[in-house]
């Protein structure tokens, strides 16, 4: 008899600290829109601050879900349940159903940060040109994270630049933005011949993390339109020859913190990217991801790093990398290097490296 009555346990009866680890493990809308107005127990422990604080609007759906239900539970949410914890919501995570009546009729006095999750540029556009939008983005937001979702990517990559741009020319306060794709092949193109190659987009902004077609994209974003960045976190499709009038020589003395990665092989290591590498005087922490193209019969070491690249950052004191070199020039006899020689290039340059391995075909390195 006692087996069974311990075996038989209400949810009442966990302690306060298992409910909100079960919670925690909930989906947000799933899990306010279940438990808020059950009980007072389950309200002081829904409705903690610690909890809510980052308020996530996005409904997990499964491949059958019904839209009518989904109003109905985000409606019920704005509208009950907002309203009560407005001063304790410092970030919201939105999608395209909830944004309207999250900001309808609801202030926010903590909040400083906004995620937006599947938007189509164009209705992202749309909604940020919303005067309470506009107020938000001028007077509180520092914090702006956005994935977009890219369904025509030939009819969207114009919607995108105005959308990113929009952000930066409204956000006064802004201090780190995200800017990403979804389920896409192609990023954005910034550049265009609609943006001056100095105009100022936000004296604000410190970090950027961000997709772009173009190592063109790239050096603008470091030539003077972003004043006060400080941390560039960058993945370019493909880096080929510029062809902007940008000027690839001015130092980037505020530059701390550098991240680059391609998602293409690039012949264009030696004449763009080290050349951009090595005006980051002041840089204390560099990543780099790279498939490099080489018509010439020597891999990217560490005495070729350090000599080209490492010896101009003074003050470096991260450095992550994975750089494949492939030599193409198959006429040519090429003296292959053996992996202790490789490792050793890192070693007596005091880089510290995790893998290495040569091929026929390709040089791989690892590191940090």
């Amino acid at each position: 008899m006692d087996i069974l009555n311990n075996n038989d346990i209400n949810i009442l009866d966990l302690p306060d600290e298992m409910l909100r680890n079960i919670f925690n493990k909930l989906n947000m809308v799933d899990m306010l829109y279940s438990l808020v107005d059950v009980n007072q127990r389950f309200d002081r422990l829904a409705l903690d601050s610690l909890y809510i604080h980052h308020f996530d609007l996005v409904i997990k759906r499964d491949d059958i879900h019904n839209f009518s239900v989904d109003t109905h539970i985000i409606d019920r949410i704005c509208s009950k349940i907002l309203p009560r914890i407005n001063d304790k919501v410092t970030k919201f995570t939105l999608e395209p159903l909830s944004m309207e009546r999250v900001f309808s009729t609801v202030h926010y006095p903590q909040l400083y940060s906004l995620s937006f999750v599947n938007f189509q540029p164009k209705i992202l556009s749309q909604y940020l040109s919303d005067k309470t939008m506009i107020r938000l983005l001028e007077n509180q937001i520092t914090h702006i994270t956005v994935d977009i979702k890219i369904e025509n990517v030939e009819k969207t990559n114009r919607s995108e630049s105005n959308t990113l741009l929009t952000i930066l020319f409204v956000s006064k306060c802004l201090s780190d933005l995200t800017y990403l794709q979804k389920s896409s092949g192609k990023y954005i193109t910034i550049l265009s011949s609609n943006i001056s190659y100095t105009h100022c987009l936000s004296s604000t902004l410190t970090k950027l993390t961000i997709n772009v077609n173009t190592f063109d994209d790239c050096l603008y974003l470091l030539n003077g339109c972003l004043p006060s960045l400080s941390t560039l976190i960058i993945r370019i499709s493909q880096i080929n020859r510029s062809s902007s009038m940008i000027d690839n020589t001015k130092k980037l003395v505020k530059l701390k913190c550098f991240s680059l990665a391609t998602d293409w092989r690039t012949f264009y290591y030696d004449n763009q990217v080290v050349p951009l590498l090595r005006r980051m005087l002041n840089l204390e922490e560099l990543t780099l991801f790279l498939s490099v193209l080489r018509p010439i019969c020597t891999y990217i070491d560490g005495n070729q790093l350090y000599d080209e690249v490492l010896n101009y950052m003074p003050r470096l004191n991260k450095f992550i990398f994975s750089i494949h070199t492939y030599i193409i020039n198959y006429d040519i006899g090429i003296d292959r290097p053996s992996n202790d020689d490789i490792r050793n290039s890192f070693i007596k340059r005091g880089i510290q490296l995790f893998d290495t391995c040569f091929d026929d075909k390709f040089m791989n390195n690892r590191g940090n």
